[in-house]
């Protein structure tokens, strides 16, 4: 992607173009989940190389295995996997939320994991509660692109 603005020494950039600096706005995109359920507010804004995400998706059905959407809106860079957001999972049949973790997999998809009374492991749909329909996974997330 080239450089829109001259930052050579002495330079000077107009108002309009220091406003502009980092504005991409936000895309909306089309996830799916292994478990099923509605997407809303799935957006993402790329700034360079910065991907920013966020989406909730509040299920329709009581789900099965490890929770992950596909795609993930832009192909992270893999080796910098991991850890890499915030987010909450809410079980509204015992009005408790549980906090969860998002990262982008190596294998292009959005995975998540939390740290349930001191248990660290991959979100299932047993784990850190069991998932039926109405619950919900809100969250968001920064990576870094390929």
């Amino acid at each position: 992607m080239a450089n829109p603005f001259d930052f050579s020494s002495g330079a000077v950039l107009t108002a309009a173009q220091l406003n502009a600096i980092g504005k991409g706005g936000d895309v909306t995109w089309s996830p799916t989940s292994n478990w099923s359920g509605t997407f809303s507010a799935a957006q993402y804004a790329r700034v360079n190389d910065m991907i920013i995400v966020s989406c909730s998706l509040t299920l329709d059905a009581t789900p099965s295995g490890i929770l992950e959407i596909d795609p993930a809106p832009v192909a992270g860079h893999t080796t910098l996997s991991g850890v890499s957001g915030t987010g909450c999972m809410v079980d509204t049949s015992a009005d408790n939320v549980h906090a969860v973790c998002p990262r982008y997999n190596s294998n292009g998809k959005i995975g998540f994991t939390t740290n349930a009374e001191n248990d660290f492991a991959t979100v299932t749909n047993t784990k850190p509660f069991t998932f039926a329909s109405g619950d919900s996974i809100r969250f968001v997330m920064v990576y870094q692109a390929a």
